[in-house]
């Protein structure tokens, strides 16, 4: 799965997980866009985050046991041509485009 959807589809789950409107785990599923145990390896992967995730039959929801915030970020950066000559090693790196044109850095 692309990272930027992994890393966006945890902050949407932390939002609701954190106002305590998931419902239950089919609907939250659901939500999610994920099956049922998707859903269940994705809470996992927060868990080994130290995130207390508990779940209420009562209330039909899953919530934070104790204070919890997660904050997730990303950052992208254009590298210029001479960043790229000293990062791959000289003029002799060949770049290939998404379309599969070689580019020359000369």
């Amino acid at each position: 799965m692309d990272i930027i959807k992994q890393i966006e589809r945890l902050k949407k789950m932390h939002q609701l997980i954190f106002a305590e409107k998931t419902g239950t785990p089919c609907v939250f599923a659901k939500k999610m866009y994920l099956s049922r145990s998707q859903l269940y390896n994705t809470i996992d992967i927060m868990k080994t985050l130290e995130a207390p995730i508990k779940y209420c039959k009562k209330r039909e929801t899953f919530y934070y046991e104790t204070p919890f915030d997660l904050e997730l970020s990303y950052s992208f950066k254009a590298i210029i041509d001479d960043e790229a000559k000293e990062i791959f090693g000289g003029f002799s790196f060949r770049p290939i485009l998404l379309d599969g044109t070689i580019i020359s850095l000369l």
